[in-house]
């Protein structure tokens, strides 16, 4: 009698690796995108204090076409991409520029006809 394996899918990740400037910290996968944040401002407190949150992102970097390119991670795609990480995978903080804005618009005299 003939049976069929089935193909199992790896367990989910329970410790990744976030990256920040060179430097890697062990965490456990973020259920959400806010807890990711959470997770890399208590692993990188010296330099993510005091930063906004929407300033921070992340990023795996993938072999595709035999080229290694970066990739970002929305907010929406975090659980889905999570679940698909191998243990000790790396992922890359961000921080975003912020943004500034100078001031108001100038403002313009009405060309009204008197």
């Amino acid at each position: 009698m003939k049976t069929s394996a089935r193909r199992q899918s790896p367990a989910p990740a329970d410790v990744i690796t976030y990256r920040l400037n060179n430097q890697m910290m062990y965490v456990p996968p973020a259920e959400s995108f806010d807890q990711a944040v959470t997770f890399a401002r208590s692993a990188f407190e010296g330099d993510l204090t005091g930063i906004d949150k929407s300033r921070i992102s992340f990023s795996l970097n993938v072999l595709a076409n035999g080229k290694q390119s970066s990739v970002g991670i929305s907010r929406v795609a975090w659980s889905t991409i999570m679940s698909h990480l191998a243990r000790y995978e790396i992922i890359d903080v961000h921080i975003q520029p912020e943004l500034r804005v100078s001031g108001p618009p100038p403002s313009y005299r009405s060309c009204g006809s008197t």
